[in-house]
């Protein structure tokens, strides 16, 4: 795993064992086994923030963190990594898409098709 990867989840890691948490208390979390200023973590925090993995309440110096609730990361994640897939293979990563989930779960299949048939008539919103 590369350096800044390994960073990132380190934060993850700490903040998920704290809860709310602010900068502070997550550097001197982090700098305890990696030596690291405050402001990188600081950095990769507000990266998070950015990527809606983390959530930040509060007011300048005064910023708490928590994790971003469960379902919205995951529709970063999917999201993101529908992008690279479309955008690296094109279409033929549908086909593939949808021998995976076949393979994995096929009654979800169906459920695929219901989210689709759905969406193409306007029931479902984006």
């Amino acid at each position: 795993m590369a350096p800044k990867n390994h960073l990132r989840n380190y934060i993850l890691h700490v903040i998920r064992n704290q809860g709310v948490s602010t900068v502070k208390s997550v550097h001197r979390a982090v700098a305890q086994d990696h030596p690291v200023s405050i402001n990188t973590v600081a950095t990769v925090m507000n990266r998070l923030v950015s990527q809606k993995i983390l959530v930040r309440e509060g007011r300048i110096r005064h910023y708490a963190y928590r994790l971003a609730p469960a379902e919205s990361v995951l529709r970063v994640h999917a999201k993101e990594s529908v992008e690279t897939l479309m955008s690296e293979f094109g279409e033929s990563c549908l086909v593939h898409f949808v021998d995976a989930i076949d393979e994995v779960d096929p009654n979800a299949l169906a459920k695929l098709e219901a989210i689709v048939r759905a969406r193409t008539q306007g029931k479902l919103p984006e």
